[in-house]
């Protein structure tokens, strides 16, 4: 992890910069908006469940689709189709 407050990417995992998105139980919609404007190569979307239980994946950002503007929604199911 980077130091709190640093611009760009969440943390290294190797040469790769990793931007972290978590989907809480609490949330009405399983997704997450990420920042195209930030420096990350993978993105790891993390699901928490109601009984607290953890599902991640990662994603390559050259996976993703290209995006229209400056920030991207993107679907839980939609992430774990890209894996």
């Amino acid at each position: 992890m980077h130091r709190f407050g640093a611009e760009g990417s969440d943390g290294r995992l190797g040469d790769d910069f990793v931007e972290i998105k978590t989907i809480s139980p609490f949330k009405n919609w399983q997704v997450v908006k990420i920042r195209m404007d930030r420096h990350f190569s993978k993105i790891l979307a993390v699901r928490v469940m109601q009984d607290f239980s953890v599902q991640g994946v990662m994603v390559s950002r050259s996976d993703l689709p290209k995006p229209d503007g400056p920030e991207m929604i993107l679907g839980w199911e939609f992430l774990q189709r890209l894996t």
